[in-house]
């Protein structure tokens, strides 16, 4: 948590063209590739891909957790970046014994969903036909076998939605009053003491970036120096969507950059 707050806003742009998919994130991107069922990791930084078949994706560690998802429609509607949007709240609760020492954990999305999206009709086509087969588990980031099938229930309900989310907020907390965040390491707690330092030297300065890392310190634990009451999550991250476009997409874009190596 330490590092995401200190990583401060990030962009990603999606590329979707016939049965390929690819994220591009700066430093990594990621190319899914359905017809061939694989997925290409490219390192930008170190300069190299790896290449993985879906059936070599999967969790581990026993499934020993239990999670419950809820899905509304509350019919509300906004203005969201341009686009007349439906508000939709998901929430996933989580319990488990790695976990129960806070509490169950709960994650609420609240996305806010537009068809007018350039674009969306062929997006969420793009999900459905492939909802099947896709590797939602491995994009969940690994880890836990449980926690894995909850996420990829959680993407699967995502892909069915009709458009596109032009902005979500993503709140992590505790069920019932848990007692919030366990005990952290000597190491984590420095990692900790680092983020915070570096985030109130940007407070400080102030300038553009002063506004998100204050949004930072307050939903860190304990808040920020000045006060801050958060939202009383443990980690909360909002994302906007723009910059839609329809135009062809060459296929250069989902190739692997020359002079890039194969790694492990």
């Amino acid at each position: 948590m330490a590092a995401m707050a200190s990583q401060g806003p990030q962009a990603s742009t999606y590329h979707f063209k016939g049965q390929k998919m690819k994220t591009d994130s700066g430093n990594t991107a990621t190319v899914l590739e359905f017809d061939a069922q694989t997925i290409t990791t490219i390192n930008n930084t170190a300069k190299t891909y790896t290449v993985r078949n879906f059936s070599d994706l999967g969790g581990t560690g026993a499934a020993d957790m239990d999670a419950k998802i809820d899905v509304k429609e509350t019919g509300q509607k906004k203005m969201v970046n341009g686009f007349m949007a439906n508000e939709i709240v998901m929430t996933m609760e989580v319990d488990s014994p790695q976990t129960r020492q806070m509490g169950k954990l709960q994650m609420e999305m609240d996305l806010w969903v537009s068809p007018d999206v350039p674009g969306s009709a062929q997006a969420s086509d793009f999900f459905q036909h492939n909802a099947s087969r896709f590797p939602w588990a491995a994009m969940s980031n690994g880890g836990n076998a449980g926690m894995q099938k909850a996420m990829a229930d959680m993407q699967r309900k995502m892909a069915s939605l009709h458009g596109v989310p032009v902005e979500s907020v993503v709140r992590m907390k505790t069920a019932g009053g848990g007692a919030g965040m366990p005990q952290m390491s000597g190491a984590q707690s420095d990692q900790m003491a680092q983020a915070r330092a570096r985030l109130e030297a940007i407070v400080a300065q102030g300038g553009p970036g002063a506004a998100g890392a204050k949004m930072a310190l307050d939903r860190m634990p304990g808040g920020s120096p000045a006060g801050g009451s958060g939202s009383g999550a443990m980690i909360e991250i909002t994302s906007d969507s723009s910059d839609f476009s329809t135009a062809p997409i060459p296929d250069s874009v989902f190739a692997i950059p020359a002079g890039y190596q194969k790694g492990n």
